[in-house]
């Protein structure tokens, strides 16, 4: 972790990532979000050096130790230009760089609190955490209520935007603890962290058996053709369908605590049991849509809790909001609910041997023409947009 004297942070519009930087003591310098030169990251890798950015296709970027404010111009090369003094506001204090404060609740506890065991770092004295948010809009109750959620999860401090170009007293930027992709099994310092603060305190209720489910999300959320059928071959195996945003965030921490089996399609709420999780619970984790984020979710629940977890993957093909043509959050998934049912008996998530039969044509039409209705647009299967892609290439 570096600190930093006299540092500015300068917000934007844009989509931002953070910075890893050595544990060394700079004069004053300038932050400015930047969308290139980055370079990928690794969750072992708690400090490097300044230039160093992480994660591909954006990022912050600290210029050297000037009072300069380093961009990329159009051609590709670097220029520098002193910002007006009006455009700075002085912060006096010392403060923790806390990156990007998301909305979105799954980038909110992967990406913006990546950097909480800051607060545990020796020789670290700050005030409070200094985020830029993603959007110059984004509301102060948004903000409060970002807070109470992370207090939940070991925020000590009080989290504060800079909201115009913003010349901090003294700054600590830790490296990101966490994120997806490589960072996805979380530094060691990290994972200490989440593993003694998050949801201390918070006894565990509910039930043994939960299903995480998707179906009552907005309209904008993918999930699963059919998921209302997966919801009934699991209720009869004695599993509690839970829909996490429908209660308090001390509740969800409570159910995910005393839950021995968890079953849910690939979404958001499994890292907030990688935080809060335990070493006797078992995950399957059912892919929606063709990416790879199943494996990246049972890799952090074995890397934080050391629970078992399986990535479970019987689709027969995305169906793509259109006019999109890959898989996204909006996407759905068309399973083979006969080998969902195979693998889940061998995980021993379920104990009936009798085979769950897949969606009928008539239940299948049925489903897209319903998810059509509600997001007043067409749906196109993946498989389609493939080989007519590939005829094109050939």
């Amino acid at each position: 972790m570096v600190k930093y004297e006299h540092c500015g942070i300068r917000p934007s519009k844009r989509k931002q990532c953070p910075i890893t930087a050595g544990l060394e003591r700079y004069g004053k310098c300038v932050a400015r979000p930047e969308r290139r030169l980055c370079h990928p990251a690794r969750s072992d890798q708690e400090i490097g050096p300044l230039h160093e950015l992480w994660r591909a296709g954006c990022g912050w970027q600290l210029c050297h130790p000037v009072d300069q404010l380093v961009q990329l111009d159009r051609a590709g090369e670097f220029s520098a230009r002193n910002p007006r003094p009006e455009e700075v506001e002085q912060l006096k204090g010392r403060y923790i760089f806390g990156g990007v404060l998301y909305g979105h609740f799954g980038h909110f506890i992967v990406e913006s609190l990546a950097r909480l065991w800051a607060q545990d770092a020796e020789g670290v004295d700050a005030e409070a955490y200094i985020f830029t948010a993603k959007v110059s809009t984004f509301p102060q109750k948004s903000v409060e209520k970002l807070q109470k959620l992370a207090a939940l999860l070991g925020l000590r401090l009080p989290i504060i935007v800079a909201r115009v170009p913003t010349q901090v007293e003294t700054l600590y930027v830790p490296a990101q603890g966490f994120g997806m992709n490589d960072l996805i099994e979380g530094s060691a310092a990290f994972r200490t962290f989440m593993n003694t603060h998050a949801g201390a305190g918070i006894e565990p209720t509910g039930d043994e058996k939960i299903y995480i489910s998707r179906s009552k999300l907005p309209s904008d959320r993918g999930s699963l053709l059919g998921e209302y059928k997966l919801e009934e071959y699991l209720a009869a195996e004695g599993y509690d369908i839970f829909h996490p945003q429908r209660f308090p965030a001390e509740e969800q921490i409570a159910r995910y605590k005393a839950a021995r089996q968890i079953i849910a399609v690939d979404c958001s709420p499994l890292h907030m049991l990688g935080y809060v999780g335990h070493k006797d619970q078992s995950a399957a984790i059912i892919l929606r849509r063709s990416m790879v984020i199943g494996d990246y979710l049972a890799r952090q629940l074995q890397s934080f809790k050391g629970m078992d977890a399986y990535s479970i993957d019987c689709l027969l093909d995305d169906w793509i909001l259109q006019p999109g043509s890959r898989p996204s959050r909006s996407s759905w998934g068309e399973i083979d609910f006969g080998a969902l049912h195979a693998k889940l008996l061998a995980s021993g998530h379920i104990q009936n041997p009798t085979p769950w039969p897949s969606l009928t044509q008539e239940e299948r039409s049925a489903e897209l023409e319903r998810i059509e209705k509600m997001h007043e647009a067409k749906f196109r299967s993946y498989n389609e947009i493939k080989v007519i892609r590939n005829k094109s290439i050939i």
